[in-house]
């Protein structure tokens, strides 16, 4: 199943269980779930004595073991958490075998890996044997949900452009938002309504300059740029992959643009039909002239390529990503 804050919580005040596996690339959601754990498992009083974190290639399996095993003190449960667990080979998975089969019921032990192969027997068997809850990143139009709740989670409210805002210049990644909206959070002091102009004032500079910069260019169709841009990206070490869905959530807004103008949609109804900010669309609309249907066709067949080799190809993922600039902005 995917995560859900309400519902997870909901299920944890009915049952917790003995073995938890979160899987996926959302960190956001991975520590929420923790933190829900560990609240219904130890509540107010526990945590010092019985919690206990490792990250499995800094922790050898037999003295995980020892402690999921060590009867809690002064509480009903013990909480252990086990990070990067698919780092673990199958001599470590072999020694962990045996908890597999019986846990201990008097401690909840959760276990986090990026991501699941059902072609090996051990992760074959996690699902079966643990609460097993996929961390997998949102779909581009659930993050505006999710970033007011994370402002609520910050003690802030958020207005809608604001919103529509911060989802251009930070991205999909609810880790980034979170840590932005701290930052907005502390900026704001008494004043606890996030404007655009609070986003603008606040939100990283060097982020958003080097993913702004680089759609930008490509939208612009400015090779030489692009490439700079696309050089700083990766020497900040943005994930090559997320760069890629940058770019294509770019393009995809192109073509909304386009087809809403063909419809005579225009100002505010645009920028609400394509989700954009206004103060972004104007650029958005200059671009979308310049690119026919044609070329958007194009582009999105090069994403395709491009996304395919870099997740099976021997070749640098650089060198692939560099070519879709040159063939694109060509």
């Amino acid at each position: 199943m995917s995560f859900e804050p309400r519902s997870f919580w909901q299920n944890l005040k009915s049952h917790i269980a003995p073995m938890y596996l979160l899987y996926g690339e959302e960190d956001f959601f991975i520590n929420e779930a923790i933190g829900l754990i560990e609240m219904a498992a130890l509540g107010d009083g526990g945590r010092d004595f019985n919690y206990d974190s490792f990250h499995a290639k800094e922790t050898t399996v037999p003295h995980i073991l020892d402690v999921a095993e060590t009867l809690p003190m002064m509480s009903t449960r013990r909480l252990v958490i086990v990070r990067d667990t698919d780092k673990w080979n199958e001599s470590d998975w072999s020694q962990f075998d045996g908890y597999l089969s019986h846990p201990s019921d008097t401690t909840v032990l959760v276990l986090i890996m990026k991501g699941i192969d059902k072609r090996k027997k051990t992760h074959k068997r996690l699902l079966d044997v643990a609460t097993a809850i996929e961390m997998k990143k949102p779909y581009d139009n659930q993050v505006p949900q999710w970033i007011q709740y994370i402002a609520q989670k910050c003690r802030c409210k958020i207005d809608p452009d604001a919103v529509g805002l911060l989802h251009q210049l930070v991205g999909s990644s609810l880790a980034d938002v979170y840590n932005e909206m701290q930052k907005l959070s502390q900026y704001l002091g008494d004043h606890q309504t996030i404007t655009a102009k609070d986003v603008i004032s606040v939100v990283s500079n060097i982020k958003v300059q080097s993913v702004f910069d680089l759609s930008r260019a490509i939208g612009d169709c400015d090779k030489a740029r692009a490439l700079l841009c696309l050089s700083q990206l990766l020497s900040h070490g943005q994930n090559e992959v997320g760069i890629l869905a940058l770019v294509s959530r770019h393009v995809r807004i192109l073509r909304s643009v386009k087809n809403a103008k063909k419809e005579g949609v225009s100002g505010a109804q645009l920028a609400s039909k394509v989700g954009v900010s206004p103060y972004f669309l104007s650029e958005y609309e200059q671009q979308a002239r310049h690119w026919s249907e044609k070329k958007i066709e194009k582009t999105f067949r090069a994403l395709l390529d491009t996304d395919r080799a870099l997740k099976s190809s021997p070749i640098s993922s650089h060198i692939w990503l560099e070519n879709f600039v040159i063939q694109t902005c060509g």
